[in-house]
């Protein structure tokens, strides 16, 4: 993987080339998001609908507690896990959890990490999960690492996330750099450390003497609704403390279903790659987000962001499930292309919701992710003049 990026005051844009295998010729601008996956696929969402997506050129987030029981039948099919999920034209990324479910604690150990699939537990060593890794043939992953830093943890739990985080990272790159299979494949490391500045920097200085393609910013949140439990100034603050420390040619990755100001917010402190489970977040509330694309430039170049976003949550999304839409024959926004908005409006998708039907959240899903789409198009346009008038 080959990382070119260029640098503003703004923000940095870049374009990730060089994948492995099939996808040699795959190519994605950034910032950009990594569309957010349940068992392999995107939430509602099935090949046919996906297909009605504006934009094809997706590297797929694939969430590890969701797929890790179908090792043993992709490793019979021998053909990796996006050809076993029926998407064999979409390269694919894997994160060690899930992000829009909350990951119980206190369940690591210094020998592995657990995942939650189905209900159950189940502990990997970083041998077991390097295993599968080569049995899913991604383009990149996630080394395994100890991300279990919930708000208000103990200083003991912190050291341990950061220790045991190296130490999986190590065995994770020996089997990496043996292993024919993945010569190829990216490995990103994981910075953690929550939001403790001393041990953020001692991870960022480890994490980085090691032969990693790119970095993940992680252990602000244990996922799903803790997300909303950040603090985002301490957040943004250790952001600008160990950013710096990072090369300017490999991408940032921050996890979690953010809403837009926090990642307009993280991008103009230098996180490259996001994933879309603030998309399915709305989708699953019943919402439509509506964030307005044209206030972009002014977020970005004018320094606007709200601190608190839920401030300004009123502006971004559709809450469809009120009453006060079931008489509103407008689409979800008069000027979306997307395949929902094009043949739908609100009072219908109102109804679906209200009596529960499927096709509710297909609807949102689309429109969703087609929005949030759009507005990292917009980002990466805005990020573009500010790179070329400071050429």
């Amino acid at each position: 993987m080959k990382f070119l990026v260029k640098v503003s005051s703004a923000g940095r844009t870049g374009c990730i080339t060089e994948f492995s295998n099939v996808f040699k010729n795959k190519s994605f601008k950034t910032p950009m998001f990594m569309p957010y996956t349940q068992g392999g696929t995107i939430p509602h969402l099935t090949f046919n609908t996906i297909k009605r997506l504006e934009d094809q050129n997706m590297l797929f987030l694939q969430t590890l507690p969701t797929i890790v029981e179908f090792k043993d039948a992709v490793k019979k099919q021998g053909k990796g896990l996006n050809t076993f999920v029926g998407l064999p034209e979409y390269p694919f990324h894997i994160s060690v959890q899930t992000q829009n479910d909350l990951t119980p604690t206190g369940y690591n150990v210094n020998r592995g990490v657990s995942v939650w699939s189905y209900g159950q537990k189940r502990l990997l060593t970083p041998e077991e999960f390097m295993d599968i890794i080569k049995i899913y043939k991604p383009v990149s992953y996630q080394a395994l690492c100890d991300s279990d830093t919930p708000l208000g943890c103990s200083k003991k739990r912190l050291n341990k996330a950061v220790d045991n985080s190296i130490k999986f990272l190590d065995e994770c790159l020996e089997e990496h750099q043996s292993c024919k299979e993945l010569k190829d494949v990216a490995i990103f490391g994981s910075i953690q450390g929550c939001y403790d500045s001393f041990l953020r920097k001692k991870s960022t200085e480890a994490t980085v003497s090691r032969a990693v393609d790119g970095f993940i910013i992680d252990g602000f949140h244990i996922n799903g609704s803790d997300t909303e439990n950040i603090d985002f100034l301490k957040m943004k603050q250790i952001l600008h403390e160990i950013l710096p420390l990072l090369p300017e040619d490999k991408p940032r990755i921050l996890h979690g279903a953010f809403e837009p100001q926090i990642i307009l917010e993280a991008i103009k402190c230098g996180i490259d790659i996001f994933d879309s489970s603030y998309a399915h977040k709305l989708t699953e509330n019943g919402e439509a987000s509506i964030f307005p694309l044209n206030a972009i430039p002014d977020y970005i170049l004018n320094d606007v962001a709200d601190p608190k976003p839920k401030r300004a949550k009123y502006c971004c999304v559709l809450p469809l499930k009120d009453d006060l839409y079931k008489d509103d024959f407008n689409p979800i926004i008069e000027t979306c292309e997307c395949y929902t908005c094009k043949h739908y409006v609100r009072a219908y998708i109102h109804h679906l919701l209200v009596t529960s039907e499927l096709l509710a959240n297909i609807l949102l899903m689309i429109h969703n992710h087609h929005h949030f789409c759009k507005f990292f198009e917009n980002i990466r346009d805005v990020l573009s003049s500010t790179c070329k008038n400071n050429l």
